[in-house]
């Protein structure tokens, strides 16, 4: 459930390979609407990184992106920076929740390149994406916020230079 429909046999495929071993079941999960259909996002994966990281290198195109989707969403902060950035690449809508999501997280560095990345996405498809999801955007909002206000508000006086902050910014530019 956590991509279009038109992916899913395979991610039933792909993820049958990245779940052995897996740490812990997935517990929480973030609804957000694409294209139509309601997609249910882990918020973390604990499958075993050095496998997921083997599967990626030997898989292409669709498979590599929905691999990299997973990644983001993975316990290790730098696999999900480092699928990140392979998946910012992409010119794939439904990759568009996984950059999204990675905004409104802990891991500043991580936040900074989304920022600087999503103004440079298909408007169409920003668009699209903010009019189907004005709740989950605003818990997004709230959420940078709190990282902004409890972490970094030191480093970041002015929240609207917080990376995450700017990312919300530019997904709003994109309604223009």
């Amino acid at each position: 459930m956590a991509f279009p429909s038109m992916l899913r046999p395979a991610v039933r495929e792909l993820a049958s390979h990245v779940r052995i071993n897996e740490l812990q079941a997935p517990t929480h999960a973030f609804t957000v609407n694409m294209e139509g259909e309601a997609l249910r996002i882990p918020y973390r994966l604990y499958y075993d990184p050095e496998l997921l990281r083997r599967e990626l290198n030997k898989s292409q195109a669709a498979a590599r992106l929905i691999l990299l989707c997973l990644g983001t969403r993975h316990y290790d902060g730098y696999l999900r920076q480092e699928c990140l950035q392979h998946l910012l690449k992409s010119e794939a809508s439904w990759v568009i929740p996984y950059l999204v999501q990675l905004a409104s997280e802990y891991v500043v560095e991580i936040a900074e390149e989304v920022a600087d990345a999503i103004g440079r996405r298909n408007p169409a498809a920003l668009r699209a994406f903010v009019l189907e999801n004005p709740s989950y955007l605003a818990t997004l909002n709230r959420r940078v916020t709190s990282y902004w206000g409890c972490y970094h508000r030191h480093a970041y006086p002015d929240r609207r230079d917080y990376p995450g902050a700017k990312a919300l910014a530019a997904l709003g530019a994109g309604m223009k």
